[in-house]
């Protein structure tokens, strides 16, 4: 078949991987110039100038997420290895609290991260581990859902404040008074379950594009496959049993499409098509979540006693040490760091120089007297991941247009928002599309 995969981010190239493995001919097409779609390199590294090749948002992967590492693997033999800072889990604050895994055969490995917690009372410890051992006895999959506030309510305050809280934003990417559960628990499951290296941090060393995107489109491009960049699909339409894809100045026809896009453009590809117009709707309707990322600079950095260090007032946020997560310094970050807020709140408001004073506040907090950062790009990604709320509506990969299929992190399955759940999603959507055909 010539299948159209519309969205060069994760959730389109691992269905399109996928496909072409199958023997299916692939065409994915991209509307912007950077293939990643909302995790990619907003420029080109410029090696020459020493200026860093920045991502549209930091992001930390888990050792669990086992479909991202095997795509990445098979597209660039190697590169799961070396494309990441792989740290044992490990959330440091400048509080004095700190919880790190050591190098330990699963279980023994979160056990002694709980037992050996530092800044956290023995009723803290054993009341996680209680928690933990109430969900393993649901297997991880709580009912009815409700949210993660609800669930955490009988938690020690700062086990909540600095173990489950933390976690869940940065992996759901919604507030803990809205973000599911369920999802929370499978998240839980797959990441502090199973194998020590599923609770591993993977913290990139190379810019977004690079990670994924840009090798699975070589792949594609090497096994029959076409990769077109700047083409915006504008509208799709029926081709007797084809359809075609339109853009400005060009269309192609397609025995199958895969809409790969974020729910809001998949909404407006789906709305003129009267079976599928319900479900344009509803995609419409989705809520979305932001996340902002802080890039600053300063004349050195001290050393960090771990790449990520969390914070928790006046704004949750993690920082990241560039200078330790890409060691090789090819993209100009050093003395470099990430500073990440997940979800909705007030810091959003924040201009860049309540930024600059927040990051001296809680850089002086952590290592003392530092001179003053200097701000180097303040991006907010205003539909970062949609709203992870108990609930709510998440699509299948077939639509009721014959033919026509979604790919996406927001569609029906067990994880939130993340760059795993846009990649198992798209892996679903091409064994779905390849057995109903």
């Amino acid at each position: 078949m010539n299948i159209g995969v519309i969205g060069g981010g994760r959730a389109g190239f691992a269905a399109g991987i996928e496909l072409a493995r199958a023997g299916q001919r692939v065409a994915v097409y991209e509307a912007g110039k950077v293939l990643g779609g909302r995790a990619r390199r907003l420029a080109s590294p410029q090696e020459s100038t020493g200026a860093p090749a920045l991502d549209n948002g930091q992001h930390l992967l888990a050792g669990a997420y086992g479909e991202s590492l095997r795509l990445m693997e098979l597209v660039d033999p190697g590169s799961s290895d070396a494309a990441f800072l792989r740290l044992p889990l490990a959330l440091v604050y400048p509080e004095g609290v700190s919880i790190r895994a050591p190098r330990l055969p699963a279980p023994l490995h979160l056990a002694a991260a709980l037992l050996f917690a530092r800044g956290l009372t023995l009723a803290d410890k054993l009341a996680a581990i209680g928690f933990m051992r109430a969900l393993k006895q649901v297997d991880f999959a709580p009912a009815p859902d409700v949210t993660v506030a609800e669930a955490l309510a009988d938690q020690p305050v700062a086990v909540r404040r600095y173990l489950w809280e933390p976690i869940c934003v940065a992996a759901l990417n919604t507030p803990v008074e809205q973000a599911s559960f369920r999802v929370f628990a499978r998240v839980l499951k797959d990441a502090l379950t199973g194998k020590a290296a599923n609770s591993d941090f993977l913290i990139p060393a190379r810019d977004l594009s690079a990670l994924f995107p840009e090798p699975a489109a070589a792949w594609l491009q090497k096994n029959g496959g076409e990769v077109r960049t700047r083409t915006r699909i504008r509208a799709l339409q029926r081709a007797g049993a084809q359809w075609k894809a339109q853009w400005d100045g060009g269309e192609a026809v397609h025995d199958r499409i895969v809409v790969a896009t974020a729910p809001a453009h998949a909404a407006n590809l789906l709305a003129p098509l009267a079976d599928c117009q319900a479900l344009a709707g509803r995609l419409g309707a989705i809520d979305y979540q932001p996340l902002l990322t802080v890039y600053a600079e300063y004349p050195a950095l001290p050393r960090f006693p771990t790449p990520l260090l969390g914070w928790v007032e006046p704004a949750p946020m993690f920082i990241f040490d560039l200078q330790a997560c890409r060691p090789d310094m090819q993209f100009g970050m050093a003395n470099c760091i990430a500073v990440v807020v997940s979800a909705a709140g007030p810091h959003l408001e924040w201009d860049d120089a309540r930024w600059v004073e927040e990051i001296d506040a809680r850089m002086r907090q952590a290592f003392g007297p530092l001179p003053n950062p200097r701000l180097l790009k303040r991006i907010t990604e205003k539909r970062a991941t949609f709203a992870c709320r108990p609930g709510m509506f998440r699509p299948s990969v077939k639509t009721p247009c014959a033919g026509l299929f979604l790919a996406g992190d927001y569609l029906d399955g067990p994880y939130p928002a993340t760059l795993e759940g846009a990649v198992r999603s798209g892996v679903q959507c091409a064994q779905t599309l390849l057995a109903t055909s």
